[in-house]
């Protein structure tokens, strides 16, 4: 792979790193039913050892701080071009918004969710993981 491409790969995984961050700002769902229209700001993120839906005390305990840290390092990943990094990063964002969704939907009834429920923010932190995942299969192996 040429250092041209590298380069556009780093650019790309930064992009993903920006998208997750810009993700965690925004609302996640609509409000329907008795659910109402949410993001991931007020959500603790301890309680998901219980797996209930618990309104986090500080921004800095809320699933939002540990997605958005997350997406900074997926932006320090594609600065560096680490691909162990960017791939483990990206995936935690993408993981800490399955688990969300997840604790969202059976929260307020799992039937009732849908994709189409999903807001920018869900749908951006979703594609900056995913794509921050695969574009960081083709990032250098090591330091150099």
């Amino acid at each position: 792979m040429t250092t041209q491409r590298r380069g556009l790969v780093c650019v790309l995984v930064v992009l993903c790193g920006a998208a997750i961050i810009a993700g965690t700002r925004l609302g996640w769902v609509t409000a329907g039913g008795r659910r109402p229209a949410s993001g991931i700001i007020d959500t603790s993120l301890t309680s998901l050892r219980h797996w209930s839906y618990v309104a986090s005390s500080s921004y800095f305990t809320s699933f939002s701080f540990a997605i958005l840290v997350a997406g900074a390092f997926v932006v320090l990943a594609g600065v560096l071009a680490a691909r162990f990094l960017a791939g483990l990063f990206s995936f935690i964002a993408l993981a800490g918004a399955g688990l969300w969704i997840g604790l969202n939907a059976t929260h307020f009834s799992p039937i009732s969710l849908t994709s189409s429920d999903l807001r920018i923010g869900a749908w951006l932190t979703i594609a900056g993981g995913l794509v921050g995942l695969v574009s960081s299969l083709f990032l250098r192996t090591q330091f150099s």
